[in-house]
C-alpha cells in the first residue's frame, strides 16, 4: 500500500467516525424533543378552555377566561409599498376589505359635476363617489357642487350590508355607472380593490348572515306584577347607564362609554323610570356584530342583570319566558365566543368601524 492509498484510507476512517458522532448527537437531541412533546400541556386553548367542561360535549367550569382580543392594528397584515401608497391617497371612510373601489383619472381638469351622474348614484344602494383636483382634499356628497373642478374620481361600492342585498342587477348597474362616468370625463378605469364583485360580495354576504344576530334577554318581577319604583330609580342612577338620542337606555362600560346593549320595555318602547312608572319587565338587546369584545360585554351584561335581580327581586328569562340557569348562560357564552372568533378570523372585529359599516 503506497502513501496515497494510506492517506485515503485514513481520511475515510475519519469521515466515518465524524458521521457516527454527528448521528449519535442528533438522535440524542431528537429523543429529548420527543420527551418534551409527550409531557402534559397545561396551557389554555380552544380545546381545553376551563369555562366549558363536560356540558353537552363542551368543557365547562365556573371560571371565565377571556379570549385573546387583537387590536385592529394587530389584525391588519403588513402592507406592501404599493398598498401603503394607495391607502395614503384614499379618503377616510373607505375600507377596501369590504368595498369595491374604482379610480378614474381624467385626462384634463373637469369644470362641472354633470359627468358624475350624481342623481343616478343617489338611487343606487351602497354607492359613493369622491372627487378631487390633484392633491386637494377629497369631496363627497353635499361637498360636490355644480361648478367644482376635479381630475380624480373614486367610485365605491359596499359589498354587503344590512340595508340591502347586492344582487346581479346591482353589480351590473355599478359596472355600467363606472363605464358611463369614464366615458363622460374621458378617463381610464383602474380597479383598486375587489374587481371580482360577484365573488367577494358572495363571501361577505355569507359571513354577514353567519354573524348577524341579536341576543335578547328579558327580566320580569319574580312575585310582584311590577318592579318597585324606588329601588328601580336607585338602580338606574349608576354610571353604567346612559340615555341615547332616541330616549332609550343603554348599558355601557363607564370607562370607555362603549355600548353593551339597549334596554326597552316589553313593548319595545323606551323605559320610563319614575315613581309613577309601572314597569312589568325589561328587555336587554345586544347587537352582536356591533358590540366591542362580545364575550366581555356579555359577562358585564349578566353581572348587571344578576345585581338587578338581587335588588329588585327579578328573574332572568329567554324570549319564551323560561328562566335561564347558569348552564344555559354558559351555552350562550359558547355561542357568542364562536361568533367572536369568526369575526376575528375574517379581520372584521366586532364593534370596529368596519363592522359598524356593514351592520349599520
Amino acid at each position: 500500500m503506497n502513501d496515497v492509498q494510506l492517506a485515503l484510507l485514513i481520511t475515510g476512517v475519519v469521515i466515518i467516525f465524524v458521521l457516527i458522532i454527528y448521528n449519535w448527537s442528533e438522535l440524542k437531541r431528537l429523543s429529548k424533543k420527543q420527551a418534551s412533546l409527550t409531557k402534559p400541556n397545561n396551557s389554555i386553548s380552544e380545546e381545553n378552555d376551563p369555562l366549558f367542561h363536560n356540558f353537552n360535549d363542551i368543557e365547562v367550569t365556573s371560571e371565565v377566561v377571556e379570549p385573546f382580543e387583537p387590536s385592529e392594528k394587530e389584525i391588519n397584515e403588513p402592507l406592501t409599498g404599493s398598498e401603503k401608497i394607495i391607502n395614503s391617497n384614499l379618503p377616510d371612510g373607505i375600507d377596501r376589505d369590504i368595498e369595491t373601489v374604482i379610480s378614474i383619472t381624467c385626462k384634463k381638469i373637469q369644470e362641472t359635476s354633470s359627468g358624475l351622474l350624481l342623481e343616478k348614484i343617489k338611487l343606487m344602494s351602497g354607492v359613493r363617489v369622491y372627487i378631487r383636483k390633484d392633491n386637494d382634499l377629497w369631496a363627497t356628497e353635499s361637498a360636490i357642487y355644480d361648478s367644482i373642478h376635479y381630475n380624480q374620481i373614486l367610485l365605491v361600492l359596499l359589498l354587503a350590508s344590512r340595508k340591502y342585498t347586492l344582487d346581479t342587477q346591482g353589480i351590473e348597474d355599478f359596472k355600467q355607472l363606472a363605464n358611463d362616468i369614464s366615458s363622460n370625463v374621458d378617463g381610464p378605469i383602474f380597479w383598486l380593490s375587489n374587481q371580482d364583485i360577484e365573488k367577494e360580495s358572495f363571501h361577505l354576504s355569507k359571513f354577514k348572515k353567519e354573524v348577524d344576530h341579536s341576543l335578547i334577554l328579558q327580566v320580569y318581577p319574580k312575585s310582584d306584577p311590577t318592579f318597585h319604583a324606588g329601588p328601580l330609580i336607585d338602580f338606574f342612577k349608576q354610571p353604567i347607564f346612559k340615555i341615547n338620542n332616541k330616549s332609550y337606555h343603554e348599558l355601557i362600560i363607564p370607562d370607555s362609554g362603549l355600548k353593551i346593549c339597549t334596554l326597552t320595555s316589553l313593548s319595545g318602547k323606551p323605559l320610563t323610570i319614575s315613581h309613577e312608572s309601572f314597569l312589568q319587565g325589561i328587555i336587554f338587546k345586544m347587537d352582536i356584530p356591533n358590540t366591542f369584545k362580545i364575550t366581555t360585554a356579555f359577562n358585564e351584561l349578566i353581572l348587571t342583570i344578576k345585581q338587578f335581580n338581587t335588588k329588585l327581586n327579578g328573574v332572568l328569562v329567554d324570549v319564551s319566558r323560561k328562566p335561564l340557569n347558569d348552564d344555559q348562560i354558559s351555552q350562550i357564552y359558547v355561542h357568542l365566543k364562536k361568533l367572536e372568533k369568526i369575526m376575528q378570523e375574517k379581520k372584521i372585529p366586532s364593534g370596529s368601524s368596519i363592522a359598524q359599516k356593514m351592520f349599520n
